[in-house]
């Protein structure tokens, strides 16, 4: 009888540690949210430092659906039983002297990152919203890099010299 519960036991043990480290790997290999949680915080780095007076506005408004998305990507990984404070690197450095260009980056690979998660029934939605978010935060960004290509840059440079003039 004794041998029976000792056997018994075993197998239960056993099968306990099976079904946990199969369960392990599955999770491990779909890091999609965290990379793009990584990818919405350095992107929101990166704008939060960018202070070009002609692109306040356009910016502040990414800002905003970017948070909104990281606020959406936080709860997939919460409901995934990850820890959302745990941060991977992002999957590419952001540039300080180009910081639209390089959030834009960011918020491409993070919008990839997104769209390669999965979706959980529990979710309710939450990869399109956070993708909703993340697009309307790269249209903010595209239509500030288009003001700047077409003459933010030298209209502020203009102003600059004028005022510079001014002095003298």
């Amino acid at each position: 009888m004794r041998l029976i519960k000792s056997l018994a036991t075993a197998g239960f043990g056993l099968l306990a540690f099976l079904l946990f480290a199969l369960g392990t790997p599955a999770q491990a290999q779909r890091p999609h949210y965290l990379h793009a949680l990584s990818n919405l915080r350095e992107a929101r780095e990166l704008l939060q430092t960018d202070n070009r007076p002609g692109f306040i506005g356009e910016r502040d408004r990414a800002i905003g659906e970017i948070d909104r998305a990281i606020d959406e990507v936080r709860a997939a990984v919460r409901d995934e039983g990850r820890n959302p404070h745990h941060a991977l690197p992002p999957q590419s450095q952001g540039d300080p002297n180009h910081p639209l260009r390089s959030a834009l980056t960011l918020l491409n690979e993070a919008r990839e990152d997104i769209a390669s998660g999965v979706d959980e029934t529990g979710h309710q939605g939450l990869q399109m919203r956070a993708l909703r978010h993340v697009d309307e935060a790269r249209r903010a960004l595209d239509h500030a890099l288009h003001m700047m290509d077409r003459g933010g840059d030298r209209d502020r440079d203009r102003d600059r010299d004028r005022d510079r003039d001014r002095r003298y």
